[in-house]
């Protein structure tokens, strides 16, 4: 009988195989060599059609440009055009017809909780490591709060569901999601376009992009986007809004043709939020015996909640072309994140808690590659990627005052006047990788690719307790700001620790596909992954909890149907597949500083998983005028082993053998339509609309008794959006018109405990928004 060790060790020894040949073959003489256009620099949308058939959607998952239907993996991409049209500001609002994959918003615009086939994490530190990587323009993007994108001037996001890490730059387990901007093209006429919104709750927006060429040379391509908006909900204790929105970004790209075989691609970004539109925290229960905060979705704090993001970039991207039809591609990236925050800790209106946070990301990457031509019989890219990060972390926790408002002592060894954790990590990472196509006929072909990872991380944590003090003046998140201090004497309670740790892996994947027709397609997928290890950083009293946390593994078996029916009508994708999931990196929550004081996310491995489902995708263009999308998912997914042990004290709390993974409903649904009017005149009216539908989700690995905690999950709701949009007979304008949440449906995002049983906190979803907005093209 076989296991899967076996059958893991069979699969190695083929893709090994493979490697071997290609290794032997690589840069031998090819004859009749094309010279290749990077695919860089590759539209991604086809002109428009007169309606006959659905276009063709071309992308660069695989480092070449091919019609999505040729791509053997669960992939869909959303293209720019549609973002203006439906209002769309936020990743998550874009990815209804993507099945298995979400992006909800309980920390704000900048810090989306990406999850995809129930892969993802809820740890909130500097130094957590997406399960999801994310991508811009083929940079990786490592800092947490820089995984929401800028929503303008795109070409499109593809978002892959599965372990990747044999092609992208950084392995990831749950997936990857590509940001690709539209990129500067050589014409001899300026053009461009801007397009301003308005809508309810004082939203404002403007966005517009110009290109132009310098020389026969050089073009250039510039962006801009610029967000405003009040808050969804009042602070009751002051009156204001809460939930603001303020964000500003550009993108300035330059494109040069150093010679024939070269090209050059500069590209500088920054953005900028000053309030990210974070729903806030709800306090549920009643603290201290003596407060219930108002039904609703209203705060009420009594501190002035702050926080800044100020996210930079600079990439060359270098693409060549070789002989024998080889390209190489060079891509060296600088990018820089700082983060700043200020947070009321106790989500009341009473002076309890207060946190700080500062945070600064700096990353350098280097990654090269060389493909062979796509075309030919046996194809290949090989290349290396190289990545350094500097992070410099603080979190500090505060008590200003020495009573509750119940009486009792605020300031305690286990709820301590000041409480600053503080570290810098260095993160360094190299990996060489592999992929290669053999075509054994022109129907059939297997692709398979390796790749191995060496990685380095050492952290150096200072833990800094106050546990009594008075507050006198300056900077509460600064020791010196307090008189009388009794710091905690217990041995590690005030010290510094340094770690180092470095791991290496050896990744892999082995794909064979099958034509039955131009347009009839089938693919298996077996892919082992891993994501990067760390140390948890989510102290809760003393140094030693700095703890290693390893890898994890997943082995994906993916089976998959591609199809175009209906002469070019009707798309129609599908696929089943199965993990096998080991060592999960698992956030648990532990109190912090008591009552109303909140709680720390502590990280570490343990638990194992299985994970089946099954995922539709349609897209059909039902007349020459209506079109109609579904996407719809199926997600079966259960801790196989799972014993609830506090990662800090050691001691067993509850055994979550057969509970879910978090966020991860069993059934969801994606289903819209759009229809388009024609006028005598050549302009055309499309009207749209689209709903969303989620199963019941939980948002912790353990307590997942709703009955019992019922704030600790969502019920399944659904949401529907509508559109309407007037479009000139030259595209040279566009008006649109769009509501989000229709219905004004009231649902969570998140929710979790804080404190004793019966206190918890809870965020919401956005409430209904309407808006418009009017674009000129140039």
């Amino acid at each position: 009988m076989f296991s899967l060790n076996k059958i893991k060790a069979g699969i190695l020894t083929a893709i090994w195989g493979m490697t071997a040949t290609v290794s032997g073959i690589a840069f031998a003489k090819e004859e009749n060599p094309v010279d290749q256009t990077s695919s860089q620099y590759v539209q991604s949308e086809p002109a428009e059609q007169d309606v006959k058939k659905l276009n063709a959607v071309i992308v660069t998952a695989q480092y070449k440009s091919q019609n999505i239907q040729d791509v053997p993996a669960a992939i869909t991409a959303v293209s720019g055009k549609d973002l203006a049209a439906k209002g769309s500001t936020f990743i998550g609002d874009v990815l209804t017809f993507t099945p298995n994959a979400a992006a909800q918003n309980p920390d704000g615009d900048t810090r989306p909780r990406w999850y995809i086939r129930g892969l993802g994490t809820g740890d909130v530190s500097a130094s957590t490591v997406f399960p999801v990587g994310i991508y811009a323009d083929g940079v990786y993007l490592n800092a947490p709060v820089a995984g929401a994108g800028d929503l303008f001037d795109l070409e499109r996001i593809e978002v892959l569901r599965g372990p990747q890490g044999t092609l992208y730059g950084k392995n990831t387990t749950a997936g990857a999601v590509n940001y690709i901007s539209r990129k500067p093209v050589f014409s001899d006429k300026a053009s461009g376009y801007a397009t301003v919104g308005l809508g309810d709750y004082n939203l404002h927006t403007f966005e517009g992009a110009v290109n132009g060429q310098i020389s026969d040379r050089v073009a250039v391509r510039g962006a801009f986007y610029s967000e405003d908006r009040d808050g969804y909900a009042k602070n009751l204790a002051t009156g204001d809004t809460y939930g603001d929105v303020d964000k500003k970004a550009f993108r300035i790209q330059v494109l040069a043709k150093v010679s024939d075989q070269v090209d050059a691609l500069l590209k500088l970004s920054s953005q900028t939020v000053n309030d990210s539109g974070s729903n806030g925290s709800l306090a549920v229960g009643t603290y201290w015996g003596i407060y219930q905060r108002p039904e609703g979705r209203d705060t009420n704090l009594d501190f002035a909640e702050s926080g800044k993001l100020q996210h930079d970039g600079l990439s060359l991207t270098l693409n060549g072309r070789l002989d024998h039809g080889l390209t190489l591609t060079s891509i060296t990236a600088f990018d820089q994140t700082k983060q700043k925050s200020l947070a009321d800790g106790d989500y009341t209106p009473y002076d309890v808690a207060r946190s700080y946070g500062n945070n600064e990301w700096k990353q350098y990457s280097q990654e090269l590659r060389i493909a062979s031509d796509a075309d030919k019989k046996l194809s290949w890219i090989t290349g290396v990627h190289y990545f350094n990060e500097n992070l410099d972390a603080r979190s500090v926790n505060a008590r200003l005052n020495s009573k509750l408002p119940n009486g009792n002592a605020a300031q305690t060894a286990s709820s301590p006047a000041y409480k600053d954790v503080s570290y810098t990590q260095d993160n360094q990472s190299f990996a060489v990788f592999g992929n290669s196509t053999y075509k054994f006929t022109d129907k059939f072909k297997i692709t398979g690719g390796l790749r191995w990872t060496w990685e380095e991380k050492d952290i150096d944590l200072d833990l800094t307790q106050i546990t009594t003090a008075n507050y006198s003046n300056g900077s509460w998140w600064n020791k010196n700001a307090y008189t009388n201090t009794v710091y905690n004497g217990v041995v590690g309670a005030n010290a510094s620790i340094q770690r180092k740790k470095s791991w290496n892996e050896l990744t892999y994947d082995i794909t064979p596909e099958y034509e039955f027709s131009p347009d009839l397609k089938t693919y298996f997928k077996y892919s082992h992954g891993f994501r990067s290890g760390g140390f948890n950083t989510g102290l809760s009293s003393n140094v030693s909890q700095l703890t290693d946390v390893n890898p994890e593994y997943l082995d994906s078996y993916e089976l998959g149907l591609k199809s175009v029916l209906l002469d070019g009508r009707l798309i129609a994708n599908a696929n089943i597949f199965y993990y096998d999931y080991e060592d999960i990196q698992t956030n648990l929550l532990v109190n912090l500083q008591g009552e109303g004081g909140g709680v720390t996310s502590v990280l570490t491995n343990g638990p194992q998983a299985e994970v089946k489902g099954a995922e539709l995708e349609l897209d059909y263009l039902a007349t020459d005028n209506l079109r109609l999308r579904l996407a719809a998912a199926y997600l079966d997914s259960e801790y196989t082993d799972f014993v609830d042990r506090d990662p800090l004290t050691g001691s067993v709390s509850a055994d979550n053998t057969g509970n879910r993974l978090v966020r991860s409903p069993k059934y969801t649904l994606g289903i819209g339509g759009d229809y388009t009017f024609n006028l005598d005149s050549g302009a055309r009216i499309i009207v749209g609309t689209d709903a969303s539908y989620r199963d019941r989700e939980f948002f912790l690995v353990n307590r997942q008794n709703y009955q019992v905690d019922p704030t600790l999950s969502q019920k399944a709701y659904t949401l529907w959006n509508a559109n309407i949009g007037y479009y000139s007979a030259d595209n040279k304008y566009q008006v649109n018109a769009y509501v989000k949440n229709l219905l004004d449906e009231e649902y969570q995002v998140h929710g979790r405990p804080n404190g004793p049983a019966g206190l918890y906190v809870k965020t919401y979803g956005n409430p209904r928004q309407i808006g418009a907005s009017l674009t000129a093209r140039f």
